[in-house]
Order: structure tokens, then C-alpha cells, then sequence
């Protein structure tokens, strides 16, 4: 779970391992919890459902960028425009490199 930091993408590098990771939010998200601790987030983030639709929304635009991106540099740029103020830019640079093949995982 992540509340505002990019998600660690380099370790779902396929279409399956993704699903389930969202199939596992959507369950998560249909138990209605008032309290979610993530993981991983930045200061002050809420602890509250609003890390689930997070890690939902972002595995999603994640996709739509990785799907239009001819390498890591345009995914970068892509996803910073979508979450600009998202802390960790460290797991989007490797897991950008990664999705796109420009670094073995």
C-alpha cells in the first residue's frame, strides 16, 4: 500500500503479477476500512482509503503511460506530470527502466 510516493513498479514487471496486485486493492478497497496504513507515503499522508484508490489510480496510469512510452525518459516525464508531487522518484526511474527493458530487475 502507498499513500503520495511512487509505487514500486520493478517488481511487477508482468501483465499477471499486476492484475493481481490490483485484484488484491479491489478486494481490500470493498471491505469499506476506515483505517489503511501504507507502507510506504509521505509525511501527513491520510491514514484512511485514499492510499487504496491511490496505489489503484496509479498502477492504472502506470499502464496507460507504459503503454504510449518508447523509453524510460518519456514514462519518467509522463508519470511525473500525472503525480508531480509523489515522493520516492527513485522507484519510478528504476521501475521505468525496468518496464521498458532498459534495466534488467
Amino acid at each position: 500500500m502507498y499513500g503520495n510516493v511512487h509505487l514500486w513498479m520493478a517488481d511487477a514487471q508482468t501483465d499477471s503479477e499486476r492484475k493481481a496486485w490490483a485484484e488484491q486493492l479491489d478486494e481490500m478497497a470493498a471491505l469499506k476500512p476506515k483505517v489503511v496504513i501504507p507502507g510506504h507515503m509521505t509525511p501527513g499522508t491520510a491514514m484512511d482509503s485514499s492510499a487504496i484508490t491511490f496505489s489503484q489510480k496509479y498502477l492504472a496510469d502506470f499502464a496507460k503511460a507504459k503503454a504510449s512510452s518508447k523509453n524510460s525518459a518519456q514514462l519518467i516525464e509522463k508519470m511525473s506530470k500525472i503525480y508531480p508531487d509523489a515522493g520516492l522518484p527513485m522507484a519510478l526511474e528504476i521501475g521505468a527502466k525496468v518496464h521498458t527493458g532498459e534495466m534488467k530487475w
